[in-house]
């Protein structure tokens, strides 16, 4: 079983996040109960992910989660036997191979250390109370005692190890982040978080807190405020992968006029956007498709589309590909935004995405509207 195989089965029968009408969102979000502490935000948080999860995948994660828990505890605290104290680090950040997308504040405030993120998972006995609060709160809904569990073990891992005094994630997508932030409080310890993705208005976000998350203006803000996140935790700050200073990305090799940023797509769906980009090259532009590294098809790629016009992303950075190029096209993808906060011009595929760039006007995606500039505009105008 292939990887696009495995990923189709994993989101069989879920509702997807674009196909989901905001009111109907909005309606569910709004019928939950005013937390009171994070584990009740982290618990809200988890019934808005459930929300789009088939039932039948709901009652075979709570099932397997049960019998597991008790198993996995006992698990974790022979481990603690074997953890040793290591080098004191004051700032711990997850490790994710994601430099460019940290603030400099954040890097100038703590100067974080990667390298020592999730070595291992073990519990304390002390950690056995703050088990048992999460269980009280969902004894009929394992799961969420379960994998908040596991995120725990691994922050309890890290404390043990380096007694920091800040732990620094990009996670305010898990229904767990409240719950760790209740977890450091109850160890001193400040927690952060660094938006690193584009968003909308999708309810998997609600009601996460932290002591400072940091995002890429004030939009997110406003749509995290309308996910009912807790307030004044946000802070506006925009990373390097933001702001390219293309001038130092420069290199003729990389260059197009037009690069297309795919995401997954289906063979009717390549085809389209083959065929949209066609104004270009019958004006004598030179057009490159960049497939995503994990959800693109290469091969169905291929099939259409001749190895000179394959960007591929293990070949060419990131920031090397945005700076060469005059257009970026795509739809929902944090390409774009890299693009359109360093001055290059974006341009929205709303032939062959239709009907998910008019759903992206209701869910308030922050590129649809600011950037004027769509793919319909230039089949018609043949610019």
């Amino acid at each position: 079983m292939n990887y696009f195989k495995i990923l189709v089965f994993l989101q069989k029968g879920d509702k997807g996040d674009f196909e989901t009408p905001v009111e109907e969102q909005r309606t569910f979000l709004n019928s939950l109960p005013e937390p009171h502490n994070d584990i009740d935000r982290g618990y809200n948080q988890y019934l808005c992910q459930n929300f789009f999860v088939a039932k039948w995948k709901r009652i075979l994660f709570n099932t397997v989660s049960f019998p597991l828990f008790p198993v996995v505890v006992l698990y974790y605290l022979l481990k603690r036997m074997f953890v040793h104290k290591g080098e004191h680090v004051d700032a711990i950040i997850e490790n994710k191979g994601m430099d460019e997308v940290v603030p400099e504040v954040v890097k100038t405030k703590y100067a974080p250390v990667s390298k020592y993120w999730a070595e291992g998972s073990s519990f304390s006995l002390k950690d056995i109370c703050f088990l048992i609060k999460l269980c009280r709160k969902s004894p009929l809904q394992p799961f969420f005692a379960f994998k908040s569990m596991m995120n725990v073990a691994r922050y309890s891992d890290m404390i043990k190890r380096h007694s920091p005094n800040v732990m620094i994630q990009f996670g305010e997508f898990s229904f767990s982040s409240s719950i760790l932030t209740s977890y450091c409080h109850s160890h001193g310890i400040k927690h952060v978080d660094i938006m690193h993705g584009e968003k909308i208005f999708c309810i998997k976000d609600a009601f996460h807190h932290y002591d400072e998350c940091y995002v890429w203006n004030d939009f997110y803000i406003n749509l995290f405020l309308s996910l009912r996140a807790a307030p004044e935790q946000h802070i506006v700050a925009l990373p390097p992968s933001m702001q390219i200073m293309t001038e130092r990305h420069k290199n003729t090799h990389f260059y197009a006029d037009y690069k297309y940023y795919l995401e997954s797509f289906s063979e009717a769906e390549i085809q389209s956007i083959i065929a949209s980009m066609q104004f270009a090259k019958i004006a004598g532009k030179t057009v490159k498709y960049r497939p995503h590294p994990r959800y693109s098809d290469v091969s169905l790629l291929r099939k259409y589309v001749g190895e000179d016009e394959i960007e591929y992303p293990k070949e060419v950075p990131i920031l090397e590909s945005i700076s060469n190029t005059d257009n970026v096209v795509g739809l929902f993808t944090t390409v774009l935004a890299q693009a359109y906060y360093s001055g290059i011009n974006v341009i929205m595929d709303d032939v062959t995405y239709k009907e998910l760039y008019d759903n992206c006007l209701t869910l308030k995606y922050m590129l649809v509207e600011k950037v004027q500039d769509t793919l319909s505009k230039h089949q018609i105008l043949g610019l």
